[in-house]
């Protein structure tokens, strides 16, 4: 089965957006329709409604299932006229479900599983160090990060620092685009000598809040939340000398000022003080690191698989079951059950000699983006003709 990126994101939905967390994951709870009722809604005749651009017109093919409640091949092509586009039905599922699963990349990054827990309802989660979009989950009730470390020594000086409230986070930097960066724990006002380099680098500023005022156009920090961790930084070799924006969320922003000699990368370790927040910190294939904030301050612990970790809510907590390095995640679609739950459409979408495939779900828009514009596809029931009675 195809792997299908649109949905990997599903897990996480729940985290971040804080506020429909607060009510999905810690609060809410699922509403289960009877099966009869959900025969009534879902009941065909279905079609395929397939329209080419916002003005364009709507074609609408039908989609002959012999059994509602099991699985079943289907073997429709459909051009879609005017356009290179067919279209090829290839199977349908009356309860689609997505299994999402740790595979190992040679060059994948460090993926964390949790189970988080929330009165009657436990929610798998996975971080992944190299995906900006998967670093971290939040909510009202707390949060979880992770971040990869690369020397051996850094989690270590990290914890002796940001016990006594000094580390604001770690400085990267490749120097002549070496492999491995240099690491340094650093704090505000900390200059650098760089090894390998005649560079000096200087911690210029840090705002756990960065933010652009509308009017002034200024840098300002908004809070000492750290939503959008930065740090102003100082390269000088006696020469030349340069300052430099970097965020921690951002490896890139429209706001760069100046194009550095040599890579550097901001990591935040900022807690914002206050508990039911959480950082793991991983060294590939190396043991892993919690860094929270408990009894007034920061704290490290090593020991932490399959420990229960608590959120600020009580009876809202996670548990981290695996960390894996050079990983990465998969999502791939399968059917649940032979019961008309959630029924789904899996299909070939053609654009000339290229071919992909897709899962249309029941009365949700498909929307796919080809040269001669956006086509979208809907998986709905059929129309009746006029003057047919129920």
């Amino acid at each position: 089965m195809q792997m299908i990126t649109k949905v990997e994101k599903y897990s996480q939905i729940l985290f971040i957006t804080a506020a429909i967390a607060a009510v999905l994951l810690f609060g809410g709870k699922a509403i289960a329709y009877p099966r009869a009722v959900q025969e009534t809604m879902l009941v065909g005749p279905w079609e395929l409604a397939v329209q080419v651009g916002m003005d364009g017109a709507s074609l609408a093919f039908p989609v002959n299932v012999p059994d509602y409640n099991a699985v079943s091949a289907l073997n429709y092509t459909f051009p879609v006229m005017g356009t290179p586009i067919s279209i090829k039905l290839k199977q349908y599922l009356p309860d689609l479900g997505w299994d999402t699963n740790i595979v190992k990349r040679p060059n994948g990054g460090i993926v964390a599983s949790l189970q988080v827990k929330a009165a009657d309802l436990e929610q798998k989660v996975w971080l992944v160090s190299d995906d900006p979009e998967r670093q971290a989950i939040s909510s009202p009730v707390g949060g979880v990060a992770i971040k990869r470390l690369y020397d051996s020594g850094t989690a270590e000086k990290l914890a002796g620092r940001m016990a006594d409230g000094s580390a604001i986070g770690i400085i990267s930097v490749w120097i002549e685009d070496a492999n491995v960066p240099l690491e340094f724990v650093i704090e505000k006002g900390e200059k650098i000598t760089l090894p390998g380099s005649q560079y000096c680098l200087k911690i210029l500023e840090y705002m756990p809040h960065y933010s652009i005022d509308i009017g002034t156009k200024e840098v300002i920090n908004r809070s000492e939340n750290p939503v959008n961790p930065a740090i102003k930084i100082g390269i000088d070799n006696g020469k030349d000398k340069r300052e430099q924006w970097l965020w921690s969320k951002f490896a890139t922003s429209p706001h760069t000022e100046n194009k550095l000699p040599f890579r550097v990368t901001f990591t935040d370790f900022d807690l914002g003080g206050k508990e039911g927040r959480y950082i793991i910190a991983v060294l590939p294939e190396s043991k892993s690191w919690l860094f929270l904030f408990k009894d007034g301050k920061n704290q490290a612990a090593t020991d932490i698989l399959g420990k229960s970790f608590v959120f600020t809510k009580e009876g809202y907590s996670f548990v981290i079951e695996d960390v894996v390095s050079q990983a990465g995640i998969e999502t791939s679609w399968k059917n649940n059950s032979e019961n008309l739950q959630h029924p789904a459409i899996i299909a070939f979408i053609g654009y000339g000699d290229m071919m992909q495939d897709i899962v249309l779900e029941y009365n949700k828009p498909y929307h796919y983006n080809a040269e001669s514009g956006t086509i979208v596809l809907l998986y709905r029931q059929r129309a009746k003709p006029s003057g047919d009675s129920m």
